[in-house]
């Protein structure tokens, strides 16, 4: 899926007269990763005004994807959060839309996010580049113990806290199986919450194996 700008008209908010602008209204951020930087900086769609110079964010709707991490987020402007009941039965019809117009394509089978302004995407944003981070550290310790590493179904691994990357035995493991890979992974000496929180759930009993892509 292709990034899409679209036009609006502003006002500055130093009173000037009103002007037209272009914002991105579809973030594709694993097709465009500059305007992910953009959002983690606090850069996305802004704007200046042609009479004074004043910088400002056009406050207005988009759509932040990355198909990869299966993220979709909803983002509405702030200063309609009173709307907010009303906003998510729209995002709900526009998410079933898309769904069914790119399920094949994109197996888009989880559930999308709802976020008002742009500081909570970017806040959203900057908790899925820590957990990111952290899965990789997994990932990288599991290797160094001589386990070959899998990859969880992000919407998945994000829903139960779990890790992306975790170790996996040979063969056809168990749950149980799991669990003790990841025990002996975390007796290395790696830090992890995620991590530990996959192996007291693969511990359970009656658990389901992981999804794993």
């Amino acid at each position: 899926m292709k990034s899409i700008k679209n036009e609006a008209v502003v006002s500055c908010p130093n009173h000037c007269e009103e002007f037209e602008v272009e914002y991105w209204s579809l973030i594709s951020a694993d097709q465009d990763p500059d305007l992910k930087t953009a959002a983690l900086g606090g850069e996305l769609n802004l704007v200046q005004c042609p009479v004074c110079g004043a910088f400002f964010h056009h406050d207005g709707d988009f759509i932040y994807f990355d198909a990869p991490a299966e993220l979709l987020v909803f983002v509405f402007a702030e200063k309609n959060r009173s709307n907010e009941v009303e906003l998510r039965q729209r995002m709900q019809r526009d998410y079933e839309t898309i769904k069914n117009t790119l399920e094949q394509q994109l197996h888009m089978d989880y559930p999308p996010v709802c976020v008002f302004g742009l500081e909570a995407l970017k806040e959203l944003l900057r908790e899925e580049e820590k957990y990111s981070f952290e899965s990789e550290a997994v990932a990288a310790s599991a290797a160094a113990a001589g386990f070959h590493v899998v990859r969880l179904k992000p919407s998945y691994a994000r829903a139960n806290h779990f890790p992306y990357y975790v170790p996996a035995p040979e063969g056809n493991p168990s749950p149980n199986d799991y669990a003790l890979a990841a025990s002996k992974v975390l007796k290395s000496g790696l830090q992890s919450t995620l991590l530990l929180n996959f192996k007291d759930q693969m511990s359970q009993e009656g658990v389901s194996i992981p999804l794993v892509l």
